[in-house]
């Protein structure tokens, strides 16, 4: 089908920019490991390795599906491999949540550090991020282990086992919206608000001078970071909630329906569209990430060599993370 050959070259599409684009947020603040070692930034290359596997995992999910091999699934080791875990996208959701809950922890550990920088300070730890990062593994992958459950393999077929009672899909639906959607929304949004009241107050009791200050580092790089990451979420998540209501409700059917397939395969592309908007969301539109990757290209390609009797053009380095410092700059 001409559909199936069209959603084929887009989702590769999408693997390949988020392969490459993560894979550069990821060389970046490797190879400037000292410019980016604030928490925050730890959390940013983390969401990047994330995101990169997801890129290659959707590849091969992909490719895998163009191929034979799901067409005949024998009830055998191999065949619950192919069944469980690349026919059923165990390990694009487990990717997928994993990175939607790292997003989360990058959203309160701001939070944290923007209402209450001196518990910020105090309390918070390299060992404390990574156990974070872990808990965003563990909430995904425990997460997909629906998909082991559900799927199962029926005459050489392997497909979502509808014959679980009605009371039991309705659960499970609402566990999904709960898990992918509802408590990522509710806790960004929760913090991302928060801040914007913190500066909003700040703003509001600071003199002309202060004011500038807070307006140009503070408040318009959260405002950004708020509507782009924001928005982007609700963008690429908000389809497949939808639909997955409507399934729940009873308004289409979820085992019959063609037009239900082919929804679900665009929202799963949106979904994993996700991953490639990060990079610029995160990196592009950080201003001391697109410093450090501008050095690194003139200094690659030699262009940064001074000439004799001119001066160079190229801004400094910034030996610290103004991410790392966003409190003690707002003077909160």
């Amino acid at each position: 089908m001409a559909s199936d050959g069209l959603a084929f070259a887009l989702n590769v599409t999408i693997a390949c920019f988020a392969i490459c684009g993560n894979g550069l947020v990821i060389f970046v603040m490797t190879v400037r490991r000292k410019q980016f070692s604030s928490f925050t930034n730890r959390l940013i290359r983390h969401q990047s390795i994330i995101d990169l596997i997801s890129g290659l995992v959707f590849l091969a999910v992909t490719v895998i599906r163009q191929t034979s091999l799901l067409d005949n699934i024998e009830s055998n080791f191999s065949g619950w491999i192919l069944c469980k875990l690349v026919r059923s996208s165990f390990f694009v959701w487990g990717l997928s949540v994993a990175s939607t809950y790292n997003l989360v922890v990058i959203s309160l550990e701001r939070f944290l550090a923007t209402c209450y920088p001196v518990k910020h300070r105090n309390y918070c730890s390299l060992f404390k991020i990574k156990v974070s990062m872990c808990v965003a593994w563990i909430i995904g992958f425990t997460y997909a282990i629906r998909f082991i459950i559900l799927y199962v393999i029926t005459d050489n077929k392997c497909s979502f086992d509808y014959s679980i009672s009605r009371t039991a899909m309705i659960v499970l639906f609402n566990v999904i919206i709960l898990v992918e959607y509802i408590i990522p929304v509710i806790l960004i949004s929760f913090s991302y608000g928060r801040i914007l009241l913190v500066l909003r107050h700040k703003l509001d009791n600071a003199n002309a001078n202060q004011q500038n200050g807070i307006l140009s580092k503070a408040k318009r790089n959260v405002i950004i970071t708020l509507l782009i990451a924001g928005c982007m979420f609700f963008i690429c998540w908000t389809p497949m909630q939808t639909l997955r209501v409507f399934i729940t409700i009873g308004a289409v059917s979820s085992s019959s329906s063609e037009l239900v397939t082919i929804l679900g395969q665009a929202f799963l592309g949106l979904i994993m569209c996700n991953m490639c908007v990060n990079p610029v969301v995160y990196c592009f539109k950080y201003e001391h990430f697109r410093t450090q990757l501008k050095q690194l290209v003139r200094k690659r390609f030699g262009r940064n060599r001074v000439r004799p009797g001119e001066e160079s053009t190229d801004g400094p380095s910034l030996p610290i993370d103004p991410i790392q410092n966003t409190a003690s700059t707002q003077g909160i």
